[in-house]
């Protein structure tokens, strides 16, 4: 989000999405590692799978939302 976009937002709003963001981001990365630690486990068992690149490929995502996490908590500071 643009830092616009975020001045035009209420102080709940941005309350809300600092939030949603925060748990998102804390919910994806548990699944992310449990994902890992799942595939590393059948790739000890059944040898080296493909599949080891599905959550390493969508770790790129967290940095994308504690960037957006932040830009909310820093126009929350501003206005606080």
């Amino acid at each position: 989000m643009n830092k616009e976009a975020l001045a035009k937002l209420s102080t709940q709003e941005l309350v809300n999405k600092y939030t949603m963001a925060k748990t998102i981001v804390w919910l994806f990365s548990i699944i992310l590692i449990l994902a890992l630690l799942f595939l590393i486990y059948v790739s000890i068992q059944d040898g080296l799978t493909p599949l080891l690149a599905v959550p390493l490929a969508l770790s790129a995502i967290i940095p994308l939302n504690v960037k957006h996490m932040n830009a909310f908590k820093k126009e929350l500071d501003s206005r606080l």
